[in-house]
């Protein structure tokens, strides 16, 4: 037993000479300089040589590293972006439009429309082609008396979309 034991040690030995000396030929293929130390060595290997000289283990160490700062930190941006929109639905009733001449309903109700998300937003509003289609959908004459609308409220924009 401790014959194999000093066999081992003895192994461990050689493999930790080797290794030393690959690191010296890669320090003189980087500076042109020889180093008699592990310190030289390691001092002189730049940071881009020590990740390629790094094992396995420490270099997947080091990528989760990162990875975990990445999780841990997400993007500023994307936040804020989050908070500034806001989404509300609203059922708008455009019944009294068939008060006017039915000649003037169908503009009538895409103004009743944007007058009513400018009071409940306090936004300026686009109406986007689809809510417009919808009112129109039956032509001037005979308007929905009332639209489902999904609205994207922004900083300073609110936007309507019709609600699938």
């Amino acid at each position: 037993m401790a014959r194999t034991k000093a066999v081992k040690e003895g192994a461990n030995e050689i493999k930790e000479e080797i290794k030393k000396e690959e690191n010296k030929t890669k320090v003189t293929e980087v500076t042109g300089k020889k180093a008699e130390t592990t310190e030289e060595v390691k001092s002189e290997v730049k940071p881009a040589e020590k990740a390629t000289t790094k094992s396995g283990e420490e270099a997947a160490e080091e990528k989760s590293r990162e990875t975990k700062e990445e999780v841990a930190k997400p993007k500023k941006t994307e936040k804020t972006e989050e908070k500034k929109t806001l989404e509300k639905v609203y059922t708008i009733p455009l019944s009294e439009v068939y008060n006017q001449p039915w000649s003037k309903r169908a503009r009538k109700a895409t103004r009743m429309v944007r007058e009513f998300l400018q009071k409940h937003t306090k936004k300026e509003v686009k109406i986007a082609g689809d809510v417009n289609n919808a009112i129109w959908s039956r032509g001037m004459k005979h308007p929905p008396r009332k639209i489902r609308v999904n609205v994207e409220i922004g900083e300073n924009v609110a936007t309507a979309r019709l609600l699938k």
